[in-house]
């Protein structure tokens, strides 16, 4: 069976070229995606690359054999800077600028001395390298699962092989101005319709993934402070208690409330009132185990979640977080504002074997605490007729 190699050059230009526009209309839609665009950008200019070559009859020869060529380079260049723009945020452009200047001059410079051959067979190769190291770039960010990574990696190092195929096919076979023969090398023209379409898809189907994390993880953050809202944190409060359902492990929850929060922002100013709960969300953040639970419940109420720590254990964390935040929230943008929090202690068994029977106690050690005094860790009565276990701070 033969191939009409002209027009298999020319339809994989036109996949290219779409494959590039798609990514270009998803960049529209959301400018941030700047590896969608790059990525666009790099396919768009290898889609008219291989236009270039596919259409050697027509145009002018240094159409075919310069322009061509060094666009397709460029462009290998372009993908490895739209794989590292995705996985690690950025890429630096100007020593890529100058590196791909260099490169670019090399060619040209032995293109022009009368080693042509030589030059295409170099830049094939740097292409395929770079394409390569977009894969590498994919799998080293391999522990953000994304379903589109694989597909990518695979897409990405199939290219790189079949480029460098088709530069050892340029360096010791083929002529220089004869395009890749339908051999067992000549499967650039399928493989290259393959990774267009397909990385365009993969890339845009983890874009998209990406997006939807984001969104679901900033509906269950607290914007202002960082921690759980109170919708993450009774999950995560519920299915610790579920683990440990039936079993003897304890586990403490801390109910906690600034001291005069209202005051603090009609004497101290709203923005000081926000720094105050930034300051007291660190002081949780520093005492949170990998095991354990925080969240903002709401205004100035917060909880946490202790899986396998007894009443004990639970009462000397509750004094740790109080006299941390005591020093910390002393002095806040250079006012005085000694904010204080009050603590409320609860573990199961001891005080229950539900979540909802467990924070019930916390939360009435808490209030008992308050009505007592400020800057105070309680602990939950055991039953009705025990008395409560109060421990005075200041």
């Amino acid at each position: 069976m033969t191939f009409d190699v002209s027009t298999l050059t020319f339809a994989g230009g036109v996949v290219a070229f779409a494959s590039g526009f798609f990514l270009l209309m998803h960049w529209w839609q959301v400018r941030g995606d700047r590896a969608a665009f790059l990525w666009g950008a790099a396919n768009c200019g290898a889609g008219v690359g291989i236009f270039l070559l596919a259409l050697q009859t027509i145009l002018p020869a240094y159409a075919s054999t310069v322009v061509g060529p060094l666009l397709l380079d460029v462009c290998a260049a372009g993908t490895w800077a739209a794989a590292r723009i995705f996985n690690r945020g950025s890429v630096a452009g100007r020593p890529l600028i100058i590196a791909v200047g260099v490169w670019i001059a090399i060619l040209i410079v032995s293109g022009a001395t009368g080693h042509d051959q030589f030059a295409a067979a170099v830049g094939l190769v740097v292409s395929a390298f770079l394409y390569a190291a977009g894969a590498v770039e994919f799998w080293l960010s391999r522990n953000e699962q994304l379903r589109g990574r694989w597909p990518t990696i695979s897409l990405l190092s199939l290219y790189a092989i079949s480029i460098f195929l088709l530069a050892i096919e340029v360096s010791l076979v083929r002529p220089l101005l004869e395009t890749p023969s339908t051999s067992w090398l000549g499967i650039i023209y399928f493989v290259g319709l393959i990774y267009a379409g397909g990385s365009a898809i993969s890339l845009v189907t983890m874009l998209k993934e990406r997006s939807e994390t984001k969104y679901r993880i900033a509906a269950l953050i607290d914007p202002l402070t960082g921690l759980a809202n109170r919708r993450a944190f009774m999950d995560s409060a519920q299915r610790i208690f579920e683990r440990h359902e039936g079993d003897a492990t304890p586990t403490s929850l801390l109910a906690f409330d600034l001291y005069g929060f209202k005051r603090i922002n009609d004497s101290f100013g709203h923005r000081t009132g926000d720094d105050v709960l930034r300051i007291f969300a660190d002081v949780l953040s520093r005492a949170v185990r990998p095991t354990h639970s925080a969240g903002r419940i709401g205004g100035e109420e917060f909880a946490m979640v202790l899986p396998g720590c007894a009443s004990d254990a639970a009462l000397v964390i509750a004094r740790r977080i109080r006299s941390a935040f005591q020093k910390d929230a002393h002095f806040v943008n250079g006012q005085s504002v000694n904010a204080t929090v009050s603590i409320g202690v609860a573990t199961a068994p001891e005080h229950g074997l539900s979540l909802i029977d467990v924070i019930a106690s916390a939360d009435g050690a808490l209030y008992r605490a308050k009505d007592l005094g400020r800057n105070r860790v309680m602990m939950a009565a055991r039953n009705s007729s025990d008395p409560d276990t109060v421990i005075r701070i200041a």
